[in-house]
């Protein structure tokens, strides 16, 4: 991916990746983790929701 689509939590493991200062580390392992535990719970979501349809639809 590149450019607007690239993800911002791919963003973020690139600045980790080569980041120095391990407070700065922290703070950006805690921000791709919050993007990663928000992505999670958008597709939970969207899964249940498509489940639930696919239940009515063969209903």
């Amino acid at each position: 991916m590149k450019g607007p689509q690239k993800e911002r939590w791919l963003e973020l493991t690139e600045q980790a990746a080569s980041e120095q200062d391990p407070e700065k580390f922290m703070l950006l392992i805690k921000e791709i983790n919050d993007l990663l535990e928000a992505k999670e719970h958008a597709l939970r979501a969207r899964r249940a929701i498509q489940s639930e349809s696919d239940r009515s639809t063969q209903n």
